[in-house]
């Protein structure tokens, strides 16, 4: 998620952070029910611990898998779910290298959102307010090509916290801009675990209203 230009242990940090969803995100839909780890043999590394900070949450609109029989698509969008998650939950707390990273990310994917989570821990800085993805597509893997899921991700709700002053920064997505088109690419490894191994961006994408 380029971009240039949520707890804040400091009373006054979260104050501004309720401030800013509050006025940010009264008119963003609820966020969804999460999807619960798939119940088989495959899933049980997967990591239900991932909560993130009040100040910062992740608003997911997938399809409705409800009364769906395909729980490979389930498998992968419940990765597609973690996956984002670790890596905001790595962008908040400084990037840090989490081991839940690795449970969702490989090879080139886990490269590029390293670069991701750099752009927030280098000018140490932290995520703060709502961050949407919607208009969610899956395709299933076949022959050579990898599953893969694309989203509009918009952060026009979001703004950069400075986590050593906890001020509340700029906006990370101008109020104008379009969302992100981000495409991910899954694989399943030896272990038959499903693991993000690419990742494409295309900032202020005309293909997301």
């Amino acid at each position: 998620m380029t971009r240039t230009g949520r707890g804040y242990a400091a009373a006054v940090a979260l104050s501004g952070a309720v401030a800013v969803l509050a006025a940010g995100c009264a008119a963003e839909p609820a966020d969804p029910p999460q999807i619960s780890a798939p119940a088989t043999a495959a899933s049980v590394h997967q990591d239900s611990r991932i909560t993130l900070p009040v100040t910062v949450g992740i608003a997911f609109h997938h399809p409705d898998l409800s009364g769906r029989s395909d729980r490979t698509e389930y498998a992968v969008l419940f990765t597609v779910q973690q996956a984002m998650r670790t890596m905001v939950q790595a962008e908040y707390s400084g990037g840090a290298r989490d081991a839940a990273l690795a449970q969702y990310w490989s090879g080139a994917g886990l490269t590029a959102v390293d670069t991701q989570i750099a752009q927030w821990s280098s000018p140490r800085q932290q995520p703060v307010g709502m961050i949407v993805l919607e208009d969610t597509r899956y395709a299933p893997a076949a022959g050579l090509r990898a599953a893969t899921v694309s989203f509009c991700a918009d952060w026009s709700d979001v703004v950069r916290g400075e986590s050593r002053t906890h001020v509340v920064g700029a906006e990370v997505q101008a109020k104008g801009e379009h969302p992100t088109f981000e495409r991910l690419g899954l694989a399943k490894g030896a272990d038959r675990h499903w693991r993000v191994d690419s990742l494409a961006l295309t900032p202020n994408s005309p293909a997301c209203p």
